[in-house]
């Protein structure tokens, strides 16, 4: 019986210490080396998602017939041990254009989703395709009886397929890229029929063919269970017509659009723009975003992301907005593509005390104007500081990052200086069996498969 416990407790740890790598995949991919133990305990994650994402290649190579592209965890995802452990499977990028049997990805794919028999999400998003990619995939989504998550775009939501979709049923998030009319012709039908499991709706990218009738079509069928909604761009559409929707939306707790306005108080904000060049286009932009979470006192988390790159013009009159509004419930402050002034810069760290991440641009005395606020920020475990208005090869020393990292929280675990990662963690002393000591090192942590025009690298520099 003494056994039986000792083993159990082994593997209370191995949960534990899962719990804590599930979303650093290095961690995990380190893991899965310590024993068969924590090989099997790292595999149900580091399998949990597949990708298959090809890279552009502006050369057309007339010999792939479909080949999985290098790096991808795919073919060892197929593999009986690891089949089970695949919850999440995404087709995008730039697939073949080559039609079957030619290219035998469209088989593979198939065959894929009958050793899936745990799926819950599904992302068929691919950039490029043939019009047959998913002509034998999409029959097969009927026996995943643990689906609950499905984004498509065109290559399977078309005249095509599009009958054949709507059929689906039990989803509890539904996301459309780009729908066309032919879906949006049919999808208030679908709608009704997901009406009992239905809570998020996502409209992205172009959304030129959703009009006001469509809007209105979609309101019976979720203004009581609708949770979360996204909209893309449509010219077709007034902010009368979306204020008037989301006001009839009942329970809405997150919400995503594109340049419109919204009534609600969603407890996160997401908004992208296209790059702006003069103070006005900045002015402009500031007061939108704030009208559009000045009703929202329980905001935790605003996105903003620019299109492109854009002049350093600064933002000051949104920080200050952020600091007298938000300050007290913002968590996650992601303003990687904002410049924000010194001065409200440190009123923005000195005042968001729950702050857990912040990604920010502002001016060279960025750091020691984080040194002085890391001692409040209790909370704040990544931070990224995109220096601007500096001469080109300017780069912020070394020994000042250590010091600043050295000065902050316990919490404070990866800060990101112009694009170079850097950590800190506790280490065991070399030759010490008890003492530990604080490590700071520059990092490349290893990139997932699905992060797409990125090669997996590891290796670092170490300051103890």
């Amino acid at each position: 019986m003494g056994n039986v416990e000792g083993v159990r407790v082994v593997y209370d740890i191995i949960a534990r210490v899962m719990e804590g790598c599930q979303d650093d995949y290095d961690l995990l991919a380190r893991c899965a080396l310590v024993s068969w133990d924590f090989n099997g305990a790292a595999s149900r994650m580091l399998y949990s998602r597949v990708v298959i994402s090809p890279p552009f290649s502006p050369v057309l190579n007339l010999r792939d017939a479909g080949s999985i592209p290098e790096g991808s965890n795919f073919s060892s995802a197929c593999l009986p041990r690891n089949a089970q452990h695949v919850t999440v499977f995404e087709v995008s990028g730039f697939i073949s254009s080559r039609p079957p049997p030619r290219n035998t990805l469209p088989e593979k794919i198939a065959k894929a989703l009958s050793l899936f028999v745990n799926l819950v999400s599904i992302r068929f998003i691919p950039k490029t395709y043939h019009e047959k990619l998913f002509q034998d995939s999409i029959p097969l989504l009927f026996n995943l009886k643990a689906l609950t998550d499905l984004s498509v775009n065109a290559s399977c939501s078309g005249d095509l397929y599009a009958p054949q979709l709507v059929e689906l049923g039990g989803l509890r998030k539904l996301t459309l890229y780009s729908p066309g009319r032919a879906m949006l012709e049919l999808l208030p039908t679908w709608l009704e029929r997901l009406q009992r499991t239905l809570k998020e709706l996502h409209l992205r990218d172009n959304c030129g063919s959703v009009t006001p009738g469509v809007l209105k079509s979609f309101l019976p069928h979720v203004e009581q269970t609708l949770q979360g909604f996204t909209l893309g761009l449509s010219y077709s559409l007034t902010d009368e017509d979306v204020f008037t929707f989301l006001g009839q939306i009942q329970n809405l707790k997150h919400l995503e659009l594109r340049y419109y306005w919204a009534s609600q108080s969603p407890r996160a904000f997401t908004a992208a723009y296209s790059p702006q060049n003069t103070k006005k286009d900045v002015n402009e932009f500031d007061k939108w975003v704030r009208r559009a979470i000045a009703g929202s006192p329980s905001l935790r988390e605003l996105r903003l992301r620019c299109e492109d790159d854009s002049p350093a013009l600064t933002h000051d009159a949104l920080a200050q907005h952020i600091v007298n509004k938000h300050s007290q419930n913002i968590r996650i402050l992601d303003l990687s593509t904002i410049f924000v002034g010194i001065q409200w810069l440190a009123s923005l760290l000195l005042n968001c005390e729950v702050l857990e991440e912040i990604y920010i641009q502002s001016g060279v005395n960025s750091m020691p104007t984080l040194a002085r606020a890391l001692p409040l920020l209790e909370h704040l475990h990544t931070a990224s500081f995109d220096i601007r208005n500096v001469p080109k090869r300017y780069q912020v020393p070394d020994d000042q990052i250590i010091e600043v990292m050295r000065s902050g929280a316990a919490s404070l675990r990866r800060l990101f200086v112009n694009r170079v990662s850097w950590e800190s963690l506790w280490a065991v002393k070399k030759g010490q069996s008890e003492e530990t000591e604080l490590v700071i090192r520059k990092s490349k942590p290893l990139i997932p498969p699905w992060a797409k025009g990125e090669r997996s690298t590891m290796g670092s520099e170490t300051i103890t």
